[in-house]
């Protein structure tokens, strides 16, 4: 397990370290290539500096694709971690001052009762938020992952990642009508009278979500409150925000269609047709993978929790400055964190955890890679690597990576000056923690008051998809 935690040279730029890497006087002196050359079929930049995407540090990301606009999101955005440590360990005592509604005030009172905890009970809650991050779980998906690194065919893998979208759009079916149901009421508020009143009676029509009901508000939003809708910004010359939130309705539609019971078994019938699924579903019929389907809570799979709902309603006041005017960007900016910890371009698990843990409020961040590659040379061996900060009121900040493969592990952790009279012990109680869980500990770094590690500096994947991806809309 040499080298196996493996932190590399961060990105410049990214995780707001560009201050960090500015080049040395004598790098300065030796770069001597033309910043912004003259060309003949564009004009130039007045400052001298280069176009944007046109100087990243060698790793070929396209700026105006949407996986560049994946990685600048990453710089841009303030840490997830600062603002929600603040908020914790204030106990929101500075939006409760702030003319907060009642509605929102209750939900953060009942939010910091959920945080309070045990050790014991921490460990529950630990796993909770990390089934909620992955709805992809459990044998089914194991399998899928499995017939996924034997597949020697794209044709296989392209069906397995269709029925995967499928089962996706499925799970997510009550969630997207209730998207669509909330857009349409925004775009009632933007018609004139006649018109509105015309599209409620519309949208009253549509159903609650269920497996039956999806076929028929499938074929109420196509023929009629698409086509409605679209009338009125043809009528109108709508072009501004209304006509967006129209074509946000399709998308949803579109989504929603896809994920229909039918489709789902359709894609997993084609799939029935290659000899290396067949083996691994050998028995299972269509009509048995279809009563799988309607047995499935969608609800518990997607991680469905008091404590989450709650902190999303938290986060949706904040947003909308029910909190306060003056902390909406606040809400704004964590709200697009965690969007961004979201996205597809994100290669590896991330959850996050705000607890009071026997009195002591506590937040804490944990990016999981669960198939990381050995650091071996040559070895086709994977284990679970792991990157946990968390900063405790009046203790300070931790930093800690892991590397986990068959019962060994190797860990580096950074501890804060506040406890630098204590490094003897923290060595001897992880020692502890580990021969308890009956792991082996390999390798033990205990370094005091170390630069946090980042995200782009353990994780180097998640740049790997620069050279493929350049998809702009």
């Amino acid at each position: 397990m040499s080298n196996i935690l493996k932190v590399t040279t961060p990105t410049v730029g990214y995780d707001n370290n560009s201050v960090n890497n500015k080049p040395t006087p004598s790098q300065q002196a030796e770069d001597l290539s033309i910043k912004n050359p003259v060309e003949a079929n564009r004009v130039g930049r007045a400052d001298g500096r280069a176009e944007a995407g046109g100087n990243d540090g060698g790793r070929g990301i396209a700026y105006d694709s949407n996986f560049g606009s994946f990685i600048q999101s990453l710089r841009d955005l303030p840490r997830l971690s600062e603002a929600m440590s603040k908020m914790i360990f204030g106990g929101m005592a500075n939006l409760v001052e702030s003319g907060i509604t009642k509605g929102t005030a209750e939900d953060i009172q009942a939010f910091f009762q959920m945080l309070n905890m045990s050790p014991e009970k921490l460990s529950e809650f630990l796993k909770s938020q990390m089934a909620g991050a992955n709805r992809l779980q459990g044998p089914l998906f194991d399998v899928l992952r499995q017939i996924m690194d034997e597949a020697t065919t794209v044709e296989l893998k392209a069906g397995v990642l269709d029925l995967l979208k499928k089962y996706n759009d499925m799970s997510s079916g009550k969630h997207l009508m209730e998207n669509i149901k909330g857009t349409l009421e925004d775009i009632e508020a933007r018609m004139f009278k006649g018109d509105r009143e015309g599209l409620m009676k519309l949208a009253m029509k549509l159903k609650p979500h269920t497996m039956d009901s999806n076929a028929a508000n499938v074929r109420l939003l196509k023929e009629q409150i698409i086509p409605y809708m679209g009338k009125y910004v043809a009528d109108n010359r709508e072009m501004g925000k209304l006509r967006d939130l129209v074509t946000l309705v399709a998308f949803n539609t579109s989504r929603y269609e896809s994920g229909s019971l039918d489709n789902v078994v359709q894609a997993f019938q084609r799939l029935m047709d290659f000899p290396t699924f067949q083996k691994h579903f050998k028995g299972m019929s269509v009509n048995d993978f279809r009563d799988m389907l309607r047995g499935v809570d969608y609800d518990r799979a997607a991680g469905k929790n008091e404590l989450t709902d709650k902190l999303l309603n938290i986060m949706q006041a904040g947003v909308k400055g029910e909190a306060g005017i003056e902390n909406k960007e606040a809400f704004v900016n964590i709200m697009r964190s965690i969007l961004v910890n979201e996205s597809v371009y994100m290669p590896v698990m991330h959850v996050m955890l705000p607890v009071i843990l026997d009195g002591v409020p506590m937040f804490s961040e944990m990016w999981v890679d669960p198939d990381e590659e050995s650091g071996n040379q040559g070895s086709k061996e994977r284990g679970i690597k792991l990157l946990i900060k968390f900063d405790m009121k009046d203790v300070g900040f931790f930093d800690m990576m892991l590397y986990y493969e068959k019962g060994k592990i190797d860990m580096l952790i950074h501890y804060p000056e506040e406890l630098s009279g204590h490094e003897s012990d923290i060595r001897e109680n992880i020692r502890k923690i580990m021969s308890k869980n009956e792991l082996e500990l390999e390798y033990l770094g205990v370094e005091q008051n170390k630069p946090p590690i980042q995200v782009s500096a353990a994780f180097p994947k998640i740049f790997e998809r620069r050279n493929s991806i350049n998809v702009t809309i």
